[in-house]
Order: C-alpha cells, then structure tokens, then sequence
C-alpha cells in the first residue's frame, strides 16, 4: 500500500512539519478572563498534539484589548500574557507538533455590552449579526494597530511558537479593511482595491520586519465573503499573491463573515470539503503552500484534496473536537475507529453563548486531565437495557473501565436514534456514530445481546450488580381525532421506513425533526405540505444548521403552513384552522406526525421495586439531543 500524502513532510519557509495536517483555529473560552493561558487551554492543545497532527494552530489571540470580544478570548497584547504562552508552545511541542499563536483584532464583531469596548472598524458601518455600530478608526490609530500586531508577532516567537498565524478572514478587523461591504473610507486606507489592501499588507510588512525573515507567517483568509458586493474568488487570488510577496509563508482558504456565518462554520447540510473549491483556485495563483479547511470529516476526502492538488495542507476544526487521535488512527490506516464528529454545532452554541465549549460527541473535550478515565476500583457485572447513543456509550466506557458488561437491546440492531437519523441526506455521519460506537463495544468485550427485550425478568436473569436503564423515550400522539388512521405514521416510523411513501404526504409538526422528514420526502419526489402549529420552526435546531434547513424547505418546494390547528383527520384529509380563523383542507396519501418525546421511567421503576440497583441516563430521564445523552451516560459510566 503507498503512503498517504497526509503524512509526507512539508516546509513552511524554514519550518519542517512532520505531516500536512493542521489543527484549525477554533475559539474555546477555555483561556482564564483577561486573556491569559489556563492549564485547561494547555491540556486541550497539547491533546490534540499528542493525537499526531503536524500543527497546531491555536484559537485567535487578541493583539489589543480593544479588538477582544469577550473576557475570556485569549490574549497577546501585553507582556504579562508571555509566561503563559510559553508554556502553551512547550506543552504541544513536548507532544511532537508544531505551533502556531493566531493572531487577530476582532473590529466591528464584538459587542460594548460583552466586551466593555466600543468597536471600532474602517467605517462606521455595522456587522449584519452584531449590529453594534462600530466608530471609524483614525489614521492614527491604524499606525498604533499595526504596531499592536508587529508587538503581538514578537511576543509569540519569545514564547517560543514555530509559527503566526493571521486570521485575516471571517469579517475581523483585518478583513474589514479588505472588504467593500466594511471598508468605504476615502483615505490611504479605503476607496478603490488598492487603498483597501494598504492596511493588511502593511501588517504582514511590518510584522516580518520585526519576527525577522525565518519565522514563517500564515494568512487565513476569506476567499469568498459570500456576500452579495463582497469580495469574490475572482478577486481574493490577487490579494493572496500580494501577501506571498509581502512575506506570507502559507495560505488558509476559508470564507465568509459574521453576516454570512454559515461559510464560516458550516451546516450539515454542507457537503463534505465545502470550501475546497477555494483553495485550488488560490493554489493555482500561488507558489506557497495553501491550506483546505472546512468540514472536511474523513482521511478519504483529507487524501483526495491533496492527491487532485487542490491544496498542499489539510486544516481539521470539529473533527479534531471529536477525535484528537484523528491523525494517528488515519495513518495507520483505521479509519473506522475515528470518532466522527456530526457537524450537531453543539461547540459553536456554547461559543455563542460565552460558554466553554464541549462536544456532543467527545465528553473528554475540555476536560483531558479527567481522561482517560480511571479503571474501576472494583469490578462489577454491569447490565445496560438500551442499545441507542447513551446505552452504547455507557457499556462501552464501562467495560474500558474494567467492568463485565451485557447490554441488551429490543431490535435487531444497535443505533437507535442515530441509525435512523441517519436515513436524512446530509446526517450520514450518524450512522458512522452509530458503527464508531459499536466498534467500541466490540474492542472492549461487551456483551451485545439484540432481540432481547430488557424487562425485570430478563435483567434479573443476569445477575447484575448494577442496572442502566438508556431505552429511550416515550412517543406521545397528539389528540387529534382521526389520528388512528392507517395512513398516519410518526416521523420515526418513515425515517425507519424503506418502501416509497405515498403522496401527496401532509407533515405535521414544527421541530426539527419534521421539517427534516418533509424534506426527505420532498427529495424523493413527493409534495410535501408541513402544518406547524406556530410561526417557529425548527427552533430545537442550533441556528446555523437552522437557517440552512428553512433555506432548504423553500428551495425544495416544501408547502408550508404555520399556525394552523389541526383539528382533525378524515378521508385522506388534514383539517385545520388558521390563525385568523379561517377552514383549511390538505389533501393526504400519508400524514406524518411528530410526536412530543417524554421521558419514561416504567423499567426504572420497576427495577427498582425488585430491589435492583439503577442508574438511568439519556433520552428515558429527559429527551434532548445526542449529546445530552452521551454526556449523561459518560457521567453514569464513571460513577459505576
């Protein structure tokens, strides 16, 4: 078998990378408040290290205090930042990585009332998402801002970094003055293409003069705003061939800004390797290596990019969130055992909300001086009922932990709500949750048990010390008369269904489920009329994936109906009434309902009044997404 191009060296100026795989930079509020390296942000990187990617790059550091967003982005702006920075670069070195400080200012993408500054920007024009309006920047202090990076650049090489990293993209300060939609000053610094280029160029100028001409520099930048007058791929080529003159060792084709989040940090309902398209066409304006980024999940699509010479590098974001080992399990070949992320944007929504952030699928992300997590102090016969995201997690991290384990699952085959989320289009990769995870089982012995009812008899039969209960949720119909009929099916059932629906189909229900199942069924050809109850769909959904899926709903030609009330279901006929009062027919081959989710403790209950020990975690103790599950029985497993 030949090697794989991920793992051949590659230079960056004078900088050997040992592989071409980069951990992207990705914000964490994992730093202390202030800015300032905490032993949690170390441990996090240097995790990542370990796993075998050849860079790190870490989350952006603010080079002034006035472009940090929030109290805990991390911080390069002041000496009192070095003592932790270099412990930082020791700690992912020590690992066998190299390490980037990205460095940015944040403009006119922050908001006074988190922040405590007022933003500031080329123009006083504000972001589309922020809405704050920024003041316009004086010539004066642009000179001081381009000191504040060159100071910032100086400081990661003394702390010991290999490498900075500008991130020049995603509508931050260095962007804005690129962008026509951002920058329409009338000065030295903004009107036509040139003036808009000054400031950026004059950074990375001034920043070499000071690092010296071996520490290589990275630009990240947005070869697409993605924006209606934005900057296009027809124009950012020559940009990128300016920086490459002005000193840039490499480039990072991502895209967007805040007012187009969604080519930032994009949906599920993305492709794989959305943004590669981006890269070849800078790679072919460029002799410096270019680096691939966005949503690229699998060594297969990492492998392609490089192979078709779209890219030199390959950069990893939420996939290295989900599995640090990444890189090690893709070189020697054992792409089945990476845990795959779901692109469920549970990190992006902590971000938004300044919180740490976590993954839905990783419970170690965050807290690696938890994990692995300790062998049991004594060994016990653990029975696990439920075979979905919570049970599979719970037996496999028991049986890691030194357990004997039987889990017991109802239908013929492990997964559970992943396996049929999996059905949708673009949620493949649930099911790749659903293998990953029974991998696990496999590896740690586990014994799986499909078929077998878990009830009180059953359970007891095996002996166990300890019983956990993951078996899923109730489904409750709402009372709507009619709603019996043979052709009325849940949204379960027509995701677990493999025959051809008939149409035209009436979905009713406003969760993201049912705009996903209307959608499905609209793929394949069928009308499709969604009924919500309300003007808010899909409000479960994290808002990013959100806005893509409504976008979708429309371009498909989903009929949608929103605050109707159903009031009853006959003769291939949904009845309802509008808001306002008017009657309302929809005619129906099949109606699908969203049923609520509720928890169910019936086996709960009931073990416990055979005087059997019990633990329940998932969707019986309170229904929500897979993470919330996976998390709840990564907490049960290591209280066993």
């Amino acid at each position: 078998m030949p090697p794989s191009a991920l793992f051949t060296p590659i230079s960056l100026g004078r900088l050997t990378l040992k592989n071409r795989l980069v951990l992207a930079a990705m914000g964490t509020a994992y730093a202390e408040r202030g800015g300032l390296v905490s032993e949690g942000l170390i441990a996090y990187l240097a995790r990542r290290a370990r796993g075998g990617v050849g860079l790190v790059v870490t989350e952006a550091a603010a080079v002034d205090e006035s472009g940090a967003p929030f109290p805990s982005v991390l911080r390069a702006d002041d000496d009192r930042c070095l003592a932790g920075l270099a412990r930082l670069a020791g700690a992912v070195k020590a690992e066998g990585a190299a390490v980037a400080l990205q460095i940015y200012h944040a403009g006119r993408q922050m908001s006074e009332r988190v922040s405590g500054h007022e933003p500031v920007a080329p123009s006083a024009i504000p972001c589309p998402m922020v809405r704050a309006m920024p003041r316009a920047l004086t010539a004066q202090e642009i000179e001081v801002l381009i000191e504040r990076f060159a100071e910032a650049a100086a400081r990661a090489r003394a702390a010991g970094f290999d490498a900075v990293e500008f991130n020049g993209g995603h509508g931050y300060l260095l962007h804005q003055f690129l962008s026509p939609l951002s920058n329409q000053r009338d000065d030295d610094w903004g009107g036509d293409a040139e003036r808009r280029q000054r400031f950026v160029l004059e950074v990375v100028k001034r920043v070499r003069r000071r690092v010296g001409p071996d520490f290589p520099l990275i630009y990240k930048m947005s070869a697409d705003d993605g924006l209606p007058g934005g900057l296009t791929l027809a124009e950012t080529p020559e940009i990128a061939t300016r920086l490459e003159a002005a000193g840039v060792a490499a480039v990072v084709a991502s895209a967007g800004t805040y007012g187009s989040f969604g080519c930032i940090v994009q949906p599920v309902t993305d492709g794989e390797a959305c943004l590669r398209r981006h890269a070849a066409v800078l790679k072919r304006a460029l002799t410096i290596p270019v680096v691939a980024v966005g949503r690229i999940t699998t060594p297969e699509v990492a492998e392609d990019i490089l192979e078709r010479g779209e890219a030199d590098l390959v950069a990893l974001g939420r996939a290295l969130l989900a599995d640090p080992d990444w890189p090690e399990k893709a070189r020697v070949r054992r792409p089945l055992d990476i845990r795959p992320c779901i692109t469920c944007n549970e990190c992006l929504t902590r971000l938004f909300r300044v919180e740490a952030i976590r993954c839905a699928v990783n419970p170690e992300l965050g807290r690696e001086r938890e994990f692995p997590a300790p062998r049991a102090a004594k060994p016990r016969r653990v029975v696990v009922a439920g075979g979905g995201p919570a049970g599979m997690q719970a037996a496999a991290l028991a049986a890691e932990r030194g357990h004997t384990v039987v889990l017991l699952e109802a239908r013929d085959q492990l997964g559970g709500q992943l396996s049929v989320a999996s059905r949708i289009r673009y949620k493949l990769s649930m099911g790749r949750l659903a293998e990953y995870l029974a991998s696990r089982l496999a590896a740690t012995g586990v014994d799986v048990r499909c078929g077998v009812a878990a009830d009180v008899r059953a359970i007891r039969a095996l002996d166990p010390d300890v019983v956990v209960v993951a078996t899923g949720p109730r489904r409750l119909m709402p009372d709507i008369p009619g709603i019996d009929a043979p052709w009325v099916r849940t949204t379960w059932d027509v995701l677990s269904a493999t025959s051809r629906e008939p149409e035209p189909a009436v979905v009713i229900g406003e969760d993201g489920t049912a705009c996903e199942v209307a959608l499905m069924l609209r793929e394949r050809g069928i009308e499709v009329t969604l009924v919500a109850p309300s003007n808010q769909l899909a409000r479960d959904v994290e808002p990013v994936t959100r806005r893509a899926l409504l976008t979708l709903l429309e371009r498909e030609g989903v009929r949608v109906h929103a605050a109707i009330t159903v009031e009853r279901i006959a003769d291939h006929q949904v009845f309802g009434r509008a808001a306002a009062g008017t009657a309302m027919a929809f005619e129906a081959g099949l109606v699908v309902v969203s049923p609520r989710l509720d928890a169910d403790h019936s086996l709960t209950k009931a073990l416990e009044a055979a005087g059997l020990p019990v633990h329940a975690a998932g969707d019986c103790v309170e229904p929500g997404a897979v993470g919330a599950a996976i998390h709840a029985a990564t907490e049960v497993a290591i209280s066993l």
